[in-house]
């Protein structure tokens, strides 16, 4: 008993150890407060339970029952609104100026078309097309001591300076495949797969598919293609408006894309394909080749694509039948033949032709020679 009592005075003699007050600081409150540590369940061995996540079971009554975030008679009401009438006819007369204010006209043909995208903007979209492809088909690129490859750019240097674009930094790739294709990307780059080089046959008519080519170039068709994407995107965002407001059922935006596709794009790629044609029939005969060949060429490629199973209905498709095109060159041979007459080569032509006359003609020739 002794000992206790005097443990408990001495204990109680001394100080006692309580927490020192935080000291008071410009710092609210918050930050003086000591943070409290997460709690373990050492028992079990896990650490703090996750927080439950809520889930949100569908129901179709309230679904029936949610309002759309712009209502009908909102909508009526915003048509209905004097400044409504006055926005409307700024944008319609903006509109109608930025259209009239990018009008030119095609070189060659004389169709005036709307183009708002300049040359170096559309260089720009074709160097990253240049390099996906390169890098797509860097192993079937043929080198340029082939004869394949040789023979595009003999026919290329005589295309050329009748194109008018000899500033253009031209570069000709030939890829070894059995697609019959060839297209020329803005910027001057020039790719033809090693398929359609049976299909050409020879000089001229490989002057005929690439002068084709070159003229999409020449008349800026890349250009033109995205400059009509400017101006139906408001169109389709119109179905897509109507789409949102519940008029048209939720298929407004697929109807829309089908006309516009079928009924605005389609069509004016088959009067861009047949554009090319013309120039680029004009552009081989000015070359010194013959244009009859071009007619051949499309003859050739009829049949390939008959045999190939790809022939679709005109309407369908991106370019005019090859009956149409053959038709269309056929009457613009007339105008062909006189440009070729017109050209440097018109006097060599000319001494050919004297001669086939004084001696009976190519066919005497040809015969003597079986």
């Amino acid at each position: 008993m002794l000992s206790r009592s005097i443990l408990r005075s001495s204990f109680r003699a001394l100080p006692r150890i309580l927490p020192r007050p935080l000291p008071r600081t410009p710092f609210p409150r918050v930050f003086q407060q000591p943070t409290p540590l997460n709690t373990f369940r050492f028992a079990s061995g896990r650490g703090p339970r996750p927080p439950r996540i809520k889930h949100i079971r569908y129901n179709p009554e309230e679904v029936e029952r949610a309002r759309p975030l712009i209502s009908e008679e909102q909508i009526r009401n915003g048509f209905r609104h004097p400044g409504t009438t006055l926005i409307a006819v700024v944008l319609f007369s903006g509109g109608v100026y930025f259209y009239v204010s990018n009008l030119e006209t095609v070189p060659v043909s004389g169709r005036r078309r709307f183009n708002c995208y300049s040359e170096e903007r559309v260089k720009e979209e074709g160097k990253m097309m240049y390099r996906m492809i390169m890098q797509q088909d860097k192993d079937a690129i043929l080198p340029a001591w082939d004869p394949r490859t040789r023979m595009v750019e003999r026919v290329m240097t005589k295309l050329i300076p009748a194109s008018g674009l000899e500033h253009v930094d031209w570069e000709v790739h030939v890829i070894q495949s059995d697609e019959a294709n060839a297209f020329v990307i803005p910027g001057g780059k020039v790719f033809v797969y090693s398929g359609i080089l049976p299909i050409a046959k020879n000089d001229d008519g490989l002057a005929a598919i690439l002068g084709h080519e070159i003229s999409h170039n020449l008349a800026q068709h890349a250009a033109e293609n995205m400059s009509r994407y400017v101006l139906l995107e408001p169109v389709r965002w119109v179905f897509i408006f109507l789409d949102y407001a519940g008029y048209t059922g939720g298929i407004g935006r697929f109807i829309g894309d089908i006309l516009m596709d079928l009924g605005m794009m389609r069509p004016a790629s088959r009067r861009q394909e047949s554009e090319a044609d013309y120039i680029g029939l004009l552009m081989m005969a000015k070359s010194c080749y013959d244009p009859n060949e071009a007619v051949k060429v499309w003859e050739r490629m009829e049949k390939f694509q008959r045999a190939a199973g790809n022939s679709i209905p005109q309407w369908l498709s991106t370019h005019p039948s090859d009956s149409t095109r053959i038709d269309a060159m056929t009457k613009w041979l007339p105008s062909a033949e006189e440009a070729r007459s017109e050209s440097e080569c018109g006097v060599t032509l000319g001494y050919s032709k004297e001669f086939q006359a004084a001696t009976g003609g190519p066919d005497i020739w040809s015969s003597l020679f079986r």
